[in-house]
Parts: C-alpha cells; sequence; structure tokens
C-alpha cells in the first residue's frame, strides 16, 4: 500500500522564482509596512474605505496607488521626453504623412476671432495664434505583411497610392491627437 507523505509548503526561495515573482516580490517587500498599515486601519474602521470596500478591495487599490503617485513630482519636461519616443511603423499598416501648408489669404482666421468676439461676456483676452501649417498622416491597412515588417523606404506619394489601393470601404475616420486644439 503506497503512502502519501504530505510535503510542508516550501519556504519562498528567490533563486528557484521566476523572475516575475522575484520582480513581483522585489517591489512588494518595501511595501510590506504600507500593506500592514492599510490592513489595519481596515480592520480597525479607521481607514475612509473600510465601510464601502472590502479589505482586498483596499489593499489592491491602495498599493497599486502608491505605485502610481510618487511622492516626488517629476518636471513636466521630463515627463513630456517619456512620450516623444517614436518607436516607428512597422507591421501591417500603411502611414502615408502629409503636411498641408498654411493658407495665404487670412480669411477664416479673422472670421473665427469675430466669432470669438461675439462670444466675449467681459473683458476676457487672448493671443491671436498665427497661421501654420498642419501635418497629418494617412492611416490604413497594409495585407499579406507581418507584424514586425519594417515600413517600406519609398515615397509619401507612393504609400499613398499603395494604401488606397487596398481600401475596402468608403469609410473616412478624422483623428485627432497629440495637443491642444
Amino acid at each position: 500500500m503506497a503512502r502519501n507523505i504530505l510535503r510542508p509548503p516550501s519556504i519562498l526561495c528567490i533563486t528557484s522564482m521566476d523572475t516575475s515573482s522575484y520582480g513581483l516580490a522585489k517591489a512588494l517587500v518595501p511595501k510590506l509596512p504600507f500593506i500592514l498599515k492599510t490592513a489595519a486601519f481596515h480592520s480597525l474602521w479607521l481607514s475612509e474605505t473600510s465601510s464601502k470596500w472590502d479589505l482586498k478591495s483596499e489593499l489592491i487599490i491602495k498599493t497599486i496607488r502608491s505605485f502610481t503617485h510618487n511622492s516626488k513630482p517629476e518636471p513636466l519636461s521630463k515627463i513630456q521626453h517619456l512620450g516623444l519616443r517614436d518607436p516607428g511603423v512597422k507591421g501591417p499598416m500603411w502611414i502615408s504623412r502629409v503636411t498641408t501648408p498654411a493658407p495665404e489669404e487670412d480669411d477664416v482666421r479673422q472670421a473665427l476671432f469675430r466669432a470669438i468676439d461675439g462670444l466675449k461676456e467681459g473683458g476676457e483676452t487672448y493671443t491671436a495664434p498665427e497661421l501654420r501649417s498642419v501635418g497629418a498622416e494617412w492611416t490604413g491597412y497594409r495585407a499579406h505583411v507581418s507584424a514586425n515588417a519594417p515600413e517600406l523606404s519609398i515615397t509619401e506619394e507612393d504609400k499613398y497610392t499603395n494604401l488606397m489601393k487596398e481600401v475596402s470601404s468608403s469609410v473616412t475616420i478624422l483623428y485627432l491627437h497629440g495637443g491642444a486644439y
């Protein structure tokens, strides 16, 4: 008759952990005092959310917040710099860049200023922006290409021509991104 031998639970050993568990442990160990304080406050009904959340929810949410809300604010220029990295175009997509030059006539701009001035209720002021060229991208699906295929080094006009060859619908979506409009 075979005997089942019960083994005691193994102690967490960093050398036998996979890298994701090690990274999680490395991130959570310094947060243990915070986690224990949060659990104690919740259990004693001293936290603001103890009447609304269960213990598990409060621990998860407050621990995640502790990672995302850094106590030392970063300069805005440093945060903006993180978003300036261009990963480039790759995969099954056509991207054709185009720049529309600023118009020579000023009629539309002046009509906009008259509309703004007509909506003023007091002494509001604003800086009249100058006319500038506008950059845009035509984006479309590129068939029969792998997910890591690089962007073709052809002219923007050729990219647009190839994009239009693969269009299967007359729908166009205008997507404004990357700034204040």
